[in-house]
This record gives structure tokens, C-alpha cells and sequence, in this order.
């Protein structure tokens, strides 16, 4: 059946994420390490992973005031820059890849120990490059996949950084999502798959701000891999500033609830005046639902950092129904290739 593959990792979140915190619960494989002794954090990962290091740096920077950033593996390989480092600071690097075996990560990582930076290699690969060249190695396997697009993997990864780095209140509050999860799937996932049926949509917005950008991003990138779609991610208010002149009755718009409600809703009723189909998700998706074509709220107690996975998750559901929509096949997407190996040309 095509897409059962897919289908059957999205949907088996839930359960992933619940067997992911007991483990770690338990103290089984969780890593030593104290940003107390570092500088700085650098994320690094290439394509959905270098968006997880981009969640990853805001969950960190905000709950730990370190200087925290995320870099594109291909530029680290590509501009010394990236690497540079003043004399005598500590950089712990968070290197992210589901294979572990990125051509561009593994040489980001190796031009990141070469000046004397500590690494924490995450991976769900068993065994892979990335865990075996890491100072840290950090196994996921929770989030290993059968699967070409990465759904499992990201969601589990990231819930892995959040509780590595998290206080006593953000793990009490990550232990909430597997059922949280369960619900979405529950309630949702007919309802997202009639939203994504309801008009021949051509265009995919995702609009966001702080800790959820880089979840817009994310599910962005969901839609080109699973339904070769167009699509784009901006910061929230950015969308008013040019973008929207293509926005018509076939853009299907997702935003991520604002914190500050005003401005979200004036947002809203703004591109609902566009002729777009709009769908709000976030723990504020609630106050939505009068201007909205359809809400996902996540749990209200939930900052937008702790609700990341289950924020995503609707949006991953819509992805793939719209690739269900236009006949593609999610478990082979065209042109893609499941791990990307570099190799540079003779000159």
C-alpha cells in the first residue's frame, strides 16, 4: 500500500516517545555532559536535521543563557568562519543525524574537533559514523526508521536534547506528550485529512515565531518531501511584508498560535481576508477557532518549547495527506535519496 510505511512511523510517535522518556527515566544511556562546562553550544545537521538543531539552540539559549546557535553542516565544510573560535573558550558541538552518516556532517563534526571542540553526536543509527567519531555518543533508537522522510527521527531526537537539557519542571511537562500524542492522532488525524481534501491547494504557508520557527520550517520541508509541493516558511508578521501578494483560495496556511494574541488574531483575520484556508496549532490554538477553518491546540500548560513534538505533529499528518491527495507515493519520494553522500567532483 503506498504510504504504509510512512503512515505506520508518523503514527507510532506516540508510543516511540513513551518508551524514549522511560529509558531515560531509568538513567540507561543518558549522556554525562554539563553545559556549566562550556562557552558556547553549536548545533550542527543537514536538511530536517539542521532544523532540529535550530529547536535544539532555542531550547538551550533560552533555558540556559548560554550563547547557543545552529549551523548547516555545508558551511561549516564551506566557511572557516563557522569553526573559528576565540583562544581559551570551551564549545560543546550537538551533532544531529538520523543515518549518522551525512557526508557533510561527518566532516563538519571533524573540522569541529580539529580546534579542540568537545562533540555530543545524536544519531538513531546503531553503530553509525557519527557515534563512533563523537566525544559523546548519544543513541536514539527510538527513532530509527524504516521510512525515507523523517518524522520519527526528528520528534525523538529532539524530545532526547529537550530532557538531556531540560529542568525538572520541562521533563515533568515532556512526560505529558506521549498521551497528548495519542489524542492528536485521535481527534485529528480525520479531520486534517478532510482539510487537506478540501480544495486543490497548490500552496503550503507555515507562519511562526520564537521556539516554533524552526517547527515551520520543518513542516515546510514535510511537504516538499511528501507531496512535492510548494511551500514556504516565514516569521509570523513577515508573511504581510510582500509574501502574501501569492497567497489565493488554493494556499493552505498554517500558523503557529501567537503568544501574544492580539497580534495573532489580527494576523489571522488578515489572511483569512486573502481567501486563504487557515489552521492554527500551538498550546494558544484555542483562541483560534472563530477565525480559523480548523484548530489543533496542544495542552495549555505547555510553553511553545515543550509542545514542539506534538505542535508538529498535525503538520505532519497534513503533509502526508496531501500527498495522499495529489496520488504521491511518501514512502519514495522523487529525487530523494535517504542519506546524502558528498562526492566532490574532480577539478
Amino acid at each position: 500500500m503506498t504510504g504504509q510505511i510512512t503512515w505506520s512511523e508518523l503514527t507510532s510517535q506516540p508510543d516511540a516517545w513513551e518508551r524514549l522518556l522511560a529509558r531515560l527515566d531509568a538513567g540507561h544511556d543518558l549522556p554525562a555532559v554539563s553545559l556549566d562546562a562550556f562557552d558556547e553550544v553549536v548545533m550542527v545537521g543537514s536538511g530536517t536535521s539542521y532544523y532540529l538543531a535550530l529547536a535544539a539552540a532555542d531550547w538551550v539559549s533560552r533555558r540556559h543563557g548560554i550563547a547557543a546557535r545552529a549551523v548547516p553542516s555545508c558551511e561549516v565544510m564551506l566557511d572557516t568562519h563557522q569553526v573559528a573560535i576565540a583562544p581559551g573558550r570551551k564549545r560543546l558541538v550537538v551533532a544531529f543525524s538520523r543515518s549518522g552518516e551525512s557526508s557533510e556532517l561527518v566532516l563538519a563534526v571533524e573540522a569541529f574537533q580539529a580546534v579542540g571542540a568537545f562533540v555530543l553526536g545524536i544519531s538513531c543509527s546503531a553503530g553509525s559514523s557519527l557515534l563512533q567519531i563523537a566525544d559523546l555518543p548519544f543513541l536514539i533508537g527510538e527513532g530509527f526508521e524504516d521510512g525515507l522522510v523523517m518524522l520519527r527521527s526528528f520528534t525523538g531526537m529532539l524530545l532526547a536534547l529537550q530532557y538531556l537539557f531540560g529542568s525538572a519542571d520541562d521533563r515533568a511537562a515532556l512526560r505529558t506528550l506521549p498521551a497528548a500524542g495519542r489524542e492528536v492522532l485521535a481527534r485529528q488525524a480525520g479531520p486534517l485529512r478532510d482539510l487537506a481534501r478540501r480544495r486543490a491547494f497548490d500552496r503550503f504557508v507555515c507562519l511562526a515565531s520564537g521556539a516554533n520557527y524552526p517547527l515551520a520550517l520543518e513542516a515546510g520541508l514535510k511537504a516538499q518531501e511528501m507531496a512535492i509541493f510548494t511551500s514556504e516558511a516565514y516569521h509570523s508578521l513577515e508573511y504581510r511584508h510582500g509574501p502574501k501578494a501569492t497567497a489565493d483560495q488554493n494556499t493552505l496556511l498554517t500558523l503557529f498560535a501567537l503568544p501574544d494574541a492580539r497580534l495573532g488574531l489580527s494576523l489571522a483575520r488578515d489572511m483569512k481576508a486573502l481567501g486563504v484556508t487557515l489552521l492554527v496549532v500551538g498550546p494558544d490554538a484555542a483562541r483560534y477557532a472563530d477565525v480559523a477553518d480548523m484548530v489543533v491546540p496542544a495542552p495549555a500548560a505547555l510553553d511553545d518549547g515543550q509542545a514542539s513534538v506534538i505542535s508538529l505533529l498535525p503538520l505532519q499528518i497534513l503533509a502526508y495527506e496531501t500527498a495522499m491527495r495529489c496520488g504521491k507515493n511518501p514512502d519514495a519520494p522523487e529525487k530523494l535519496n535517504k542519506v546524502v553522500i558528498l562526492e566532490p567532483a574532480t577539478v
